[in-house]
């Protein structure tokens, strides 16, 4: 493994564990589902100085605070890391995100909605939007131009859209792993691992749910995590209630009981995505004690993007008059 715990990120983490503690408490997040409108909710993120606009209290544009904040958390890793590419593997996930949005609407035959790009990217967005429309895939990095190119052959056989979403998501965890490896830093490496196993999990469950056949759904499991995928092949031939046998042995065994009683009541799969949030949570707060490395800065980075998420939930939930207790069961477990 190549050594990160060195006095290299002194400064960084000392720095970051400043910042943690400025960080959106359960307090504060409480506050906005209690408040008693959109509005006043708002004050708590403007308080908390979110964004570059929080002056402007208008919750039509809360959306706007959230992509501020988060291009406020990439700006601080660039002032930190000392190699930004040390974060490929995570802000990769960005351009994939806009290679959907630019698909979904060439085969819609819609325009795109530019509020609907991600960033920051690795690859610029109007790159992404040439390389497209003249079907120019050569500076792309292997993995995603392969990923493309299946999109476009499945959708002319096909025509259906979906098959965007699953070879693309396929594409991403693969890319993501290939990245993460380049570090030989076993603490990314594993986080990578841990998001390939649950996005398998999801994606099995889905297909028992809407009767698709093993078969079918083999071709998109995302190789590099660490079930086997003939576990997923047993998991297939059972009813749904008795699948959670089959994860006895694994480290997910709690988290798939708990979906599958959480699904019974609400016959959503909500609740798995929920759980899986909260199953990483739990992982990252491991690091809070780590003291070198570049360890806590992934941890915020990741901590940042389910305060963000716990925010946009909290936000729709005020704006669509959504009972408090239904807000605060969506919630995701926070780092602070």
């Amino acid at each position: 493994m190549k050594e990160f715990s060195d006095t290299r990120y002194v400064y960084a983490v000392s720095r970051i564990r400043a910042i943690e503690r400025k960080m959106l408490s359960l307090a504060q997040l409480e506050r906005m589902i209690e408040a008693k409108s959109p509005a006043e909710a708002l004050k708590v993120l403007v308080e908390a100085n979110y964004g570059y606009s929080s002056n402007d209290k208008r919750t039509v544009d809360f959306e706007q605070m959230l992509q501020e904040e988060q291009e406020k958390v990439y700006k601080l890793l660039v002032e930190m890391a000392l190699d930004m590419g040390e974060f490929d593997w995570y802000y990769i996930k960005n351009d994939y995100h806009n290679l959907k949005v630019y698909l979904k609407a060439e085969f819609s035959q819609q325009d795109v909605n530019a509020t609907f790009l991600a960033k920051p990217s690795l690859l610029p967005a109007d790159a992404l939007a040439a390389m497209l429309r003249e079907r120019d895939f050569r500076n792309l990095p292997d993995p995603m131009r392969v990923s493309v190119e299946a999109c476009l052959d499945a959708f002319n056989k096909t025509f259906d859209p979906q098959v965007i979403d699953i070879i693309l998501d396929k594409g991403l965890y693969s890319h993501m792993l290939v990245l993460a490896k380049k570090l030989n830093n076993d603490f990314v490496t594993k986080l990578v691992t841990m998001m390939i196993d649950l996005a398998n999990i999801k994606m099995v469950l889905r297909a028992q749910l809407i009767g698709k056949p093993w078969d079918f759904i083999e071709r998109f499991l995302v190789p590099g995590g660490e079930i086997d995928f003939s576990l997923f092949a047993q998991q297939m031939q059972l009813d749904l209630n008795q699948i959670v046998k089959v994860y006895a042995a694994t480290a997910y065994a709690q988290l798939i009981t708990d979906s599958l009683r959480i699904f019974q009541q609400t016959q959503s799969l909500a609740g798995f995505e929920k759980l899986s949030d909260n199953y990483l949570m739990s992982w990252l707060k491991r690091s809070k004690y780590a003291i070198f490395g570049i360890e806590p800065l992934v941890t915020y980075l990741l901590a940042k993007e389910t305060e963000i998420k716990n925010v946009r939930i909290i936000m729709v939930g005020k704006i669509n008059n959504l009972a408090q207790d239904v807000i605060r069961e969506r919630l995701r477990e926070t780092y602070v």
